[in-house]
This record gives structure tokens, C-alpha cells and sequence, in this order.
């Protein structure tokens, strides 16, 4: 049987995620605003919600993966933001939709989450990696 050929991306941040984001902290902020709790309480909460909010959205625009491939032999490499290749294992995959997160940690022990949506990675390369993932779990179930 013919291998699959590598499948090779660059990974930037998606707007929806952040907008999903925005969204929850907007919502648990609306949910402080109309509970029953003491004012000083909902302000501690709201800014401590806000905080967790830049910190997240900083993370997501920020991310420590810029480019990933995934070789033939079944190998990984990531490329982090300083311009350094490093080999990665892939320690989970969940396709759920229109949603692929791909959960690696590379040789330096650092565990990335790569959250893969429609607009920021193109369709043919998520249907590659779509069909690729499903064997891998297939031959993984098998053995």
C-alpha cells in the first residue's frame, strides 16, 4: 500500500475561537451583573474574569506553534515562534465537526493544543488530516 503523503501546515490563530472567547467572558460578566451576590464580590470576579480573558486571548494570538508537519513515517515537527524545528509526538487527536484539535508535545517536554477551525486552515488540508487521523486510530484500535 502506498503511504500517505506528509501533510504540512502553518498554524495561525482563528478568529472564531477568539470571538467564541470574547462571547464567554461578555457572558460570565452579564452573569455576575445579575446575580444576587455582594457589588464588591461581582467586581472581584468580573476583573478577575476579564484577566483570564487577555491572559487566554494572548495565548490564542500568541501561539507557540507557528508550522507543523506530519511526515510520512507517522513522525511530527513543529516549528515554534523563535524559528526553531523540534520533533513532536502527537499525544491526542479529537475531530468533532468542523473542529480538529491535535494535542503534541514536543522534544522540549512543551505540550501544545493546535485548534484547527475553517478559517484558519484550508479545507484540503484538514480533509488530509481528517482521513489520516481516522487510520491512525483505526490501525492504532487494531493492534
Amino acid at each position: 500500500m502506498k503511504s500517505a503523503p506528509a501533510i504540512a501546515f502553518d498554524y495561525r490563530p482563528s478568529r472564531w475561537l477568539l470571538a467564541a472567547l470574547i462571547l464567554v467572558v461578555v457572558l460570565a460578566l452579564l452573569a455576575l451583573a445579575e446575580s444576587a451576590i455582594a457589588p464588591s464580590l461581582k467586581l472581584v470576579l468580573g476583573v478577575a474574569a476579564c484577566i483570564c480573558g487577555v491572559f487566554s486571548a494572548r495565548r490564542l494570538l500568541h501561539p507557540a506553534v507557528r508550522r507543523c508537519a506530519w511526515y510520512e513515517n507517522g513522525g511530527w515537527r513543529v516549528r515554534d515562534a523563535t524559528g526553531g524545528d523540534h520533533v513532536a509526538s502527537l499525544l491526542q487527536a479529537s475531530v468533532r465537526g468542523a473542529l480538529i484539535v491535535l494535542l503534541l508535545r514536543s522534544e522540549l517536554e512543551r505540550t501544545s493544543a493546535l485548534v484547527l477551525l475553517p478559517d484558519n486552515c484550508d479545507a484540503d488540508t484538514r480533509r488530509r488530516l481528517r482521513v489520516r487521523l481516522s487510520r491512525a486510530t483505526s490501525v492504532a484500535q487494531d493492534s
